[in-house]
């Protein structure tokens, strides 16, 4: 019997019932793009919202990581639940860390897609939260982790003492943000840690890299980019150049297309980001957070190999 594709309104439901897990007595706030298919995402989750919901167009606010305007700020402190397809990430923002500690929680999706909303958020979410609790379960108690590639990656990253690890499973609880679609154990290592270079190859800054670049990294900072676009930015930016996380992806159904909010979901990839690491239980909040992606790491937590080459040792 051939299985029924989805709709928009079925993945929809999906992202109310099983990842919010919203209740009829609450109310939610749609955040979107003013026009296009972020738009049309927004448009579908109110339609399937089972609670009080609205919808706030927002212009694009031109950077990751850039505070919306105060308006909009001010309007999502209302509401038990944000939820923000838009161009560019408001996940690591002033605004909504505001929200969660008021006890709201906050589902951003940041560049999404009508392809990717429907290929990517349909998923296992209990699979995927077993797999993501090991691997947080291997990164809570390092104290130092290394991570190498077979293209050049060879980076340290001491580990702070009593941060959380993020295990970002796609089920979003009261004082939470997470992405949709979801699927990656992020970490925000200690400030001034983190020495050596990464090698990203597969994307950054919103499209597939046709060739490597590096980063090097010295006292928990790039000091040094060959991508200049990338660079130009986190340079540009007071404590732009933070290095602010390290992601694994755990998402199989994320490919890579270009767009960060997938490509850092991929199986078998790793991902680096710079500038704010606050949301993430990082100390450094500024308006930019940038993400590239590199594939098939190894990582050792304190010697031991938990992954090699892209695959889970556990």
């Amino acid at each position: 019997m051939k299985r029924r594709t989805m709709g928009m309104r079925d993945v929809a439901m999906i992202v109310w019932k099983d990842c919010v897990q919203a209740k009829p007595g609450e109310k939610a706030l749609i955040v979107c793009d003013p026009s296009g298919e972020r738009l049309e995402i927004g448009e579908a989750l109110k339609e399937a919202c089972p609670c009080k919901c609205g919808l706030l167009r927002m212009k694009p606010t031109g950077l990751p990581g850039r505070e919306p305007p105060s308006e909009v700020a001010d309007a999502m402190l209302g509401y038990d639940i944000v939820i923000a397809p838009t161009e560019h990430s408001i996940t690591h923002t002033r605004a909504v860390d505001r929200v969660l500690k008021r006890g709201g929680r906050a589902a951003t999706m940041p560049g999404i897609t009508r392809e990717i909303f429907l290929r990517a958020i349909p998923v296992d979410y209990a699979r995927m939260a077993e797999v993501s609790a090991r691997l947080a379960g291997k990164l809570r108690d390092g104290r130092m982790l290394r991570v190498t590639t077979a293209a050049g990656t060879d980076i340290t990253m001491e580990m702070a003492e009593g941060r959380r690890v993020n295990s970002c499973d796609g089920i979003i609880r009261r004082g939470i943000v997470k992405n949709l679609p979801d699927g990656e154990v992020a970490i925000a290592p200690k400030e001034g840690g983190s020495n050596g270079v990464v090698v990203f190859d597969l994307s950054s800054l919103e499209r597939v890299l046709e060739r490597p670049f590096r980063v090097f990294v010295k006292d928990g900072f790039a000091v040094r980019c060959e991508n200049r676009e990338l660079w130009d930015i986190l340079s540009g930016v007071e404590n732009g150049a933070n290095l602010a996380e390290l992601g694994i992806g755990t998402n199989p159904k994320a490919r890579i297309t270009g767009n960060i909010l997938e490509d850092e979901k991929v199986t078998g990839t790793a991902h680096i980001a710079f500038g704010t690491s606050a949301a993430l239980g990082g100390l450094v909040q500024t308006d930019v957070h940038l993400d590239s992606v590199f594939d098939k790491p190894t990582i050792d937590v304190d010697g031991r190999v938990i992954i090699k080459d892209g695959k889970f040792l556990f």
